[in-house]
């Protein structure tokens, strides 16, 4: 609705901001979806760049592994320290070990690291594509007839979904002997209850279900910041803002998939 005063026109603007904002959301799905369907259907061109998947596993797995390592020791720590503390006084010590085992495989270190990475992966791919984009790096490859979709942004996807589970998997282990370190130097508890009570709580699925959210997590994370980075615009100014934006976007969306995971298959 809009009325006119004095020859301007005004909006109501909450109605207004809704449906722009809408509409953004639609573009916004319909511009990622169509590169994803582009991506899957030219899955057969991925043999073409293998190297550029081993660049990306590289880059993405073993630059991550000092800040897994970093996260996923102190997770492990603070959940045995915390556990050990509200608990202390009227359960077996043998539980310490059961919440933390439980915790760090269903839920701690898959989230906080793909948070993280969240921010250290996304941003990287975001800044890389989207320097290309405003350099014209990009449209160069498509002049000289490559499929800049299959060359530059399948690597990086197929590589964050082959290396996330691989990362949380070497972040549980290390969760967990942290969390035995820190509830037998911190709490007293001996580490022979930490790994009784360990022993005694672990099931194959709890290990399986971080390993699905790691698998989506790392899907999430690399095509939404390859996406960004594609349709960058605005020079270094835009570059910036979409760097931002992959932040904070991979971050919502890893913790709503989350909780659809955990709904689901739980």
């Amino acid at each position: 609705m809009s009325k006119s005063y004095s020859g301007k026109s005004f909006s109501f603007h909450p109605f207004s901001k809704i449906g722009k904002t809408t509409t953004r959301f639609f573009e916004f799905l319909g511009k990622y979806l169509s590169i994803t369907w582009w991506m899957i259907r030219n899955l057969r061109n991925a043999k073409e760049y293998s190297r550029n998947i081993t660049q990306q596993m590289v880059m993405i797995g073993n630059n991550s592994i000092p800040i897994v390592i970093f996260v996923s020791t102190f997770v492990g720590m603070v959940t045995a320290v915390q556990s050990s503390y509200q608990l202390y006084d009227w359960i077996p010590r043998t539980v310490v070990g059961a919440l933390v085992t439980k915790s760090v495989l269903l839920e701690l270190t898959p989230l906080l690291i793909a948070l993280v990475l969240a921010g250290k992966v996304g941003a990287t791919i975001t800044a890389e594509l989207g320097s290309m984009r405003v350099t014209e790096q990009i449209d160069a490859l498509e002049a000289l007839a490559f499929d800049p979709i299959s060359f530059l942004i399948t690597p990086r996807v197929l590589a964050g979904i082959f290396m996330f589970p691989i990362l949380i998997i070497f972040g549980d282990l290390v969760a967990i002997l942290g969390g035995m370190f820190g509830a037998s130097a911190v709490a007293g508890i001996p580490v022979e209850a930490f790994i009784s009570g360990m022993k005694s709580s672990f099931e194959t699925w709890d290990a399986v279900f971080g390993i699905i959210k790691a698998v989506v997590f790392g899907y999430i994370i690399t095509s939404i910041s390859c996406y960004l980075g594609f349709i960058v615009e605005g020079g270094s100014e835009g570059v910036a803002r979409a760097t931002m934006n992959t932040v904070v976007l991979t971050c919502l969306t890893v913790v709503v998939m989350d909780f659809i995971l955990a709904s689901v298959l739980l």
